[in-house]
């Protein structure tokens, strides 16, 4: 005897959206990390340049132009620290030179 499985069913909006409810992502670890802070600052001043005060943010438009955006803010707060020396001598490379602060 084969069952069959209640699958539900697969819905196709024009938009799909997906709300957080206040207070539901905010524990110890995230609330207080630099991460956090660092998103939060960028969120705000999106709002800023645009004139814009309200304590609700939403962002909108195709999945792959959010993903990209979002991925983009996350690079640069990985990346952020990045030092670049720049060599005095750049027309003769050399790879046992290393900057100071990593010997």
């Amino acid at each position: 005897m084969h069952r069959r499985r209640n699958r539900p069913e697969t819905k196709y909006p024009e938009i799909a959206v997906f709300v957080l409810s206040k207070g539901s992502q905010m524990n110890d670890n995230i609330h207080k990390s630099d991460c956090y802070y660092y998103m939060l600052d960028k969120i705000e001043q999106m709002m800023r340049m645009n004139n814009v005060e309200s304590d609700k943010f939403g962002i909108s438009g195709y999945k792959e132009d959010v993903a990209a955006y979002l991925s983009f803010y996350l690079e640069v707060y990985l990346f952020k620290d990045l030092e670049i020396n720049l060599l005095d001598d750049i027309n003769e490379y050399d790879p046992d030179i290393m900057p100071n602060n990593y010997r």
